[in-house]
């Protein structure tokens, strides 16, 4: 089997390893190996488009952009997925699209991002016929990245959120079983309707545990210290990102995850 993952970073990397290791053949794809998924032309499903993916039976999107505006992150995933679905398209090849655990629920939308990626999803269940949605919930490298981006000089604010963080590594095991048909601890795809798979940690713990369990940071952190006002704060404080009772668990708790001495966010 031929895979192509389509996204650089951290998330395509953990995937590119774990699908390697079920013996396909895989390669990566990003704007730092010559592909764009917002160049003009990229996602016509012309020859040129899918020149690079030629044999793949299977494209993985694992693609991201962080922005908190609506936008921007609506105009960034639809983009995205409008290219990697012609070109699946075009290859006759499967679809799989990594997403996030709850970023559909209404009371959310006023999260930019979560908003880009509902538009995401429902765009790709409309034009990507052999679809597979991977949602995860918040990777464990979430605590330090809301380090670096609420940052605001010596400190970094903490907002109140309750989620149940997981492994990226773990994440990248279950996209590589949807990948090959390995399914057995993620249950068999419906025979209709969307396919969509959900995964999660073992544990559910608030942002503020998880910062404070870090062994060291480059900015002190701090608690919001009012909570985010209105539907979308108390949501997030609430529980609202957890995961749904039939959702795969996988992986360490975050504590394990820690004393293994995980390759830190960069």
């Amino acid at each position: 089997m031929q895979v192509a993952v389509i996204g650089g970073g951290r998330s395509g990397a953990a995937i590119v390893r774990a699908v390697r290791e079920r013996g396909c053949a895989v390669t990566q794809h990003s704007r730092s190996t010559g592909f764009d998924v917002l160049a003009s032309g990229a996602g016509d499903g012309s020859a040129a488009g899918a020149l690079a993916f030629a044999g793949a039976d299977v494209l993985v999107e694992a693609t991201g952009s962080f922005t908190t505006s609506r936008r921007r992150a609506t105009d960034f995933f639809t983009r995205s997925t409008r290219t990697v679905a012609a070109v699946a398209e075009r290859l006759g090849a499967r679809h799989v699209l990594l997403s996030i655990a709850q970023c559909t629920r209404p009371e959310v939308q006023g999260y930019g991002y979560f908003a880009g990626k509902t538009a995401q999803e429902a765009l790709a269940t409309e034009v990507s016929p052999r679809l597979t949605v991977v949602r995860s919930t918040q990777w464990f490298e979430f605590a330090e990245q809301t380090l670096d981006r609420m940052r605001v000089g010596p400190i970094a604010l903490v907002p109140g959120m309750t989620i149940a963080p997981v492994s990226l590594d773990a994440v990248a095991e279950v996209i590589a079983d949807v990948v090959v048909g390995k399914r057995g601890r993620i249950g068999p795809a419906p025979a209709s309707g969307a396919d969509v798979v959900e995964v999660a940690g073992p544990e559910a713990m608030t942002l503020w545990e998880m910062t404070s369990a870090l062994p060291r940071s480059r900015a002190l952190p701090v608690p919001v210290p009012l909570p985010i006002p209105g539907r979308m704060g108390q949501s997030f404080r609430g529980g609202a990102l957890l995961p749904d009772p039939g959702a795969a668990v996988v992986g360490p708790r975050f504590a394990e995850w820690l004393e293994q001495g995980p390759r830190r966010f960069e």
